[in-house]
């Protein structure tokens, strides 16, 4: 068994474990730190904790 997380995976409280991608048609995506950005996106946002990229994803979003 694998101990590295799934890639959504909120990941340690504070550490920068994730980006926000950006397509050329202005699409969004969740991405983690470790995967490589695939052809076709940037990264628009990050490398940030998940929940501030989160944030970008749902501005609105109430948070817990």
């Amino acid at each position: 068994m694998s101990t590295r997380s799934g890639p959504f995976d909120p990941g340690p409280e504070g550490v920068a474990t994730h980006l926000v991608l950006e397509n050329d048609e202005g699409l969004l995506s969740l991405w983690p730190v470790w995967r490589e950005v695939p052809a076709g996106w940037s990264v628009r946002f990050g490398p940030a904790p998940y929940e501030a990229c989160a944030g970008v994803l749902e501005p609105d979003r109430e948070r817990v």
